[in-house]
C-alpha cells in the first residue's frame, strides 16, 4: 500500500472502492467540485481559516477494512528492528563476553597462586566473577525528597528499598551556594 502512494485511511478507502468499481475517476472527479471549492481565502484572519479547513472538507465514510490495513502495515513497520539498536545490542553482548573472558583469566590466575588456601582462593575467585556480571546490576541511589510523610524522618524512609539519599530544599540551597562560593574564588586567582 505504500508503495502506492496510500498513507491514510481515505485515501485506501478511495483506492478500494475505485477498484471494486463501487466508484469511477470520472465521479471523484467531479466530488473534488463544490461551492467551497473556488473559496476565496485572501485577506481572512488565520484563526478562521483554521477552522474552517476543519469543517469545510468533504467527509468520505472509512471502512474498517481499510484501518486495519493501514494497523497492520504500521505493526509490520514497527516489529522490525532498528539497525542501530540492533548493533548497539550487538556491542553490549560483545563487551559482556570480553568482560566474562577476562574474569575467567584472573580467576585461572588465582587458582594457580600457591600462596593462598583453597577457601581464599574460592572467596577472590566468586569476587572476580561478580564483578564481571554485576555492572549492569548496579542500581542508581534512590532520591528521596524529605516532604510531607518523609519529613524529618530518622533511619530508612517507608518504601525504599536499595540504596537512597534524603534531600531537601535546605541542602539543595547548601549546595548551590557551595558552587557559587567556588566560582567566585575561581575569578579571583
Amino acid at each position: 500500500m505504500a508503495d502506492k502512494g496510500l498513507l491514510t485511511a481515505e485515501a485506501v478507502e478511495l483506492a478500494t472502492q475505485l477498484v471494486n468499481r463501487k466508484t469511477t475517476a470520472d465521479k471523484l472527479i467531479n466530488d473534488g467540485f463544490n461551492r467551497l471549492s473556488t473559496f476565496n481565502k485572501d485577506g481572512l484572519p488565520s484563526w478562521f481559516l483554521d477552522d474552517e479547513s476543519k469543517f469545510y472538507k468533504p467527509n468520505i465514510p472509512i471502512t474498517k477494512e481499510a484501518i486495519n490495513a493501514l494497523r497492520d502495515r504500521q505493526r509490520a513497520l514497527d516489529a522490525r528492528p532498528i539497525k542501530k539498536v540492533a548493533e548497539a545490542k550487538a556491542r553490549k553482548k560483545f563487551k559482556e563476553v570480553q568482560r566474562i573472558e577476562k574474569a575467567k583469566r584472573k580467576a585461572d590466575g588465582v587458582m594457580e597462586a600457591e600462596d593462598l588456601n583453597m577457601a581464599e582462593k574460592a572467596r577472590a575467585v566468586g569476587k572476580v566473577i561478580s564483578r564481571a556480571h554485576g555492572r549492569e546490576k548496579m542500581k542508581e541511589k534512590k532520591i528521596v525528597v524529605a516532604t510531607g510523610a518523609n519529613r524529618g524522618v530518622k533511619g530508612r524512609p517507608k518504601g525504599v528499598k536499595g540504596k537512597y539519599k534524603i534531600v531537601d530544599a535546605r541542602m539543595r540551597k547548601e549546595t548551590r551556594a557551595l558552587k557559587r562560593i567556588k566560582k567566585a574564588t575561581a575569578k579571583k586567582r
